[in-house]
């Protein structure tokens, strides 16, 4: 069986993106509301991680929320990655940690993005533009789910 991988260095040199694609799409209107222009938008974010049973791989599930006065969005995005020569075990969780924060989040938030700015130029008529973020500049505290099969 192949070694845990120890290091963000070697979990990107060993993970390959597979897939990314959007799971949840959602947007409501509220219909007796009137648009404006002027209104702060707080995203609510969160994001999971489970690894495959054979460990060779594992899924990230990157949530937004956002409430506005005229209503609602959200929307899920997963990325798949694969894994090879290494398995997540004890021990990779500073290295998954890190891949995930400093990687794999900003790969996953263009597609976010993208599928808010597109939602809502449907349903609310103009299009809400997320703003782009730095690397680093969202961080998240990493567990492990036991499968993503």
């Amino acid at each position: 069986m192949p070694d845990p991988v120890l290091s963000v260095h070697d979990l990107v040199q060993a993970a390959s993106l597979t897939a990314i694609a959007a799971t949840r799409l959602h947007c409501h209107r509220d219909i007796d509301v009137e648009a404006s222009e002027d209104f702060e938008i707080s995203p609510e974010y969160a994001l999971n991680i489970a690894a495959r049973a054979d460990e060779a791989g594992f899924r990230i599930l990157f949530r937004t929320s956002i409430t506005v006065p005229i209503g609602q969005i959200a929307c899920d995005i997963a990325a798949e990655y694969e894994l090879d020569g290494v398995v997540l075990g004890e021990g990779s969780s500073g290295a998954m940690q890190e891949f995930v924060n400093n990687v794999a989040i900003m790969h996953i938030l263009p597609y976010a993005r993208q599928s808010i700015a597109d939602l809502t130029q449907r349903v609310f008529s103009a299009p809400l533009l997320m703003p782009i973020m730095q690397r680093g500049e969202l961080q998240f505290q990493v567990g492990m789910d036991e499968t993503a099969d």
